[in-house]
């Protein structure tokens, strides 16, 4: 039995300059569970000049992709039923779980919607076996006359227990990236998330179950991989006190030496900010902060259910403790030259070094998508990327992009973007 593991991924803007080079984390957590099993597996990703053998055939192939990437995850299904109709195909990640509707085609016979990688391996097991495989838990099949089968879905409450493979990173370790940081390790500790924010459809993973991280399992896994840099993705690393202090402490029962990326709240850094030096020394460098806007009554809209007066709090308390902050923005269809404006003066006066803005983007799945697809311009999914309008806009699009372009314009300024241009 042999296995494709293929991340599917569609060019952006930005995928032109590769700000961002990081392994492919959910294709390594199958990996791990498939040599575990003792079966012979391949990954392809062509951001690692990964690509699939001309001579072999393999029994499975594993589609994973984020959400721009589901036409052309479709369109490898097709690719690869073409190339022999015995081929099983499987799709799996954060966007297929949340719209496995979107996949129920020909073309595909598997439908994994669960973060259980248990549901996994009971499903490779029983196809090595040659039994049903109808029926099983976070698994849709497709019966062999175009219906499908649902599984259900299944709610986890305790971390991943399987840790990813690391062969891929330590192969091209030289080739990752976060900006100006080189040599990034991705680690993923809890599931899901304890907040609601409206664009957002973290929340609804897992069955709407936030499970914390292990903290002591993280840093041991850390400790293991001996990278100089690593991104924890989970979507807020930190909610209180308690998180910071088995944090802390679990970083010196490994006496940790790395470098840590971590998404944080505001809130949470104004909150604590007596512990951040102590956060800093247990090695976390540089945290990402969904900032949205400075607006309080969009942060309402958004349900986001914090006051942007703290924005400023948290950015100058990060700043005193040498922690270094990529700000997260986020522009609303609706914008006039007003609100691009107060954006921009926010940005300036608080001398920030590193953001993102995107163009806010209804997401399927999202407790948003309802209330506005009805107002779509696209349904296109690679024009879901956050850099194009998918919704009507105030100020005519011409205008709107024009603005958005200018709000990026200190950036050339920064010296971590200087810096990762000269690395290039």
């Amino acid at each position: 039995m042999l296995i494709y593991l293929e991340k599917v991924r569609k060019k952006t803007l930005f995928s032109h300059f590769e700000p961002i080079v990081t392994e492919p984390l959910e294709l390594m957590y199958i990996k791990s569970a498939l040599d575990s099993m003792g079966i012979e597996n391949r990954v392809l990703d062509p951001l690692f000049d990964l690509e699939p053998p001309v001579v072999d055939q393999p029994t499975m192939v594993i589609l994973t992709g984020y959400n721009v990437a589901e036409e052309e995850m479709i369109k490898r299904s097709l690719w690869w039923k073409s190339r022999d109709r015995n081929i099983l195909v499987m799709v799996s990640g954060v966007h297929v779980q949340l719209n496995s509707q979107k996949f129920m085609r020909d073309s595909i016979d598997f439908i994994f919607h669960s973060q259980d990688f248990g549901a996994f391996r009971d499903l490779v097991v029983r196809l090595k076996r040659g039994e049903k495989v109808q029926g099983l838990h976070g698994v849709h099949t497709r019966n062999a006359d175009g219906s499908w089968e649902l599984g259900d879905e299944t709610r986890l409450n305790s971390p991943e227990e399987i840790l990813p493979s690391r062969g891929l990173f330590h192969k091209h370790e030289y080739r990752t990236r976060y900006v100006d940081r080189k040599g990034i390790a991705l680690i993923k500790g809890g599931r899901g998330c304890p907040y609601g924010c409206s664009y957002c459809y973290c929340r609804s993973l897992n069955g709407n179950t936030y499970v914390r991280p292990d903290f002591s399992r993280m840093f041991e896994e850390m400790d293991s991989i001996g990278a100089e840099n690593y991104w924890i993705v989970d979507d807020v690393l930190l909610v209180d006190r308690r998180d910071a202090m088995e944090f802390i402490e679990a970083s010196r029962d490994v006496r940790f030496k790395g470098s840590i990326i971590a998404y944080l709240r505001a809130d949470f850094v104004a909150r604590e900010s007596e512990l951040l030096k102590n956060l800093r020394d247990a090695g976390l460098s540089e945290v990402i902060i969904g900032f949205e806007t400075p607006d309080r009554k969009e942060l309402l809209d958004y349900n986001k259910k914090l006051d942007g007066n703290l924005y400023e709090e948290a950015i100058r308390l990060l700043r005193e403790n040498n922690i270094q902050l990529t700000a997260l923005f986020m522009v609303h269809p609706d914008y006039g030259l007003g609100e691009f404006l107060r954006l921009w003066r926010f940005i300036v006066r608080n001398r920030l070094d590193l953001y993102t803005i995107s163009i806010f983007t209804p997401l399927p799945g999202s407790e948003e998508f309802g209330r506005y697809e009805s107002k779509l311009t696209s349904v296109r999914s690679e024009r879901f990327d956050f850099l194009h309008l998918v919704l009507p806009s105030r100020l005519p699009k011409a205008v709107f992009y024009g603005m958005f372009y200018l709000s990026h314009l200190k950036l050339l300024f920064s010296k971590r973007i200087l810096k990762y241009i000269l690395m290039r």
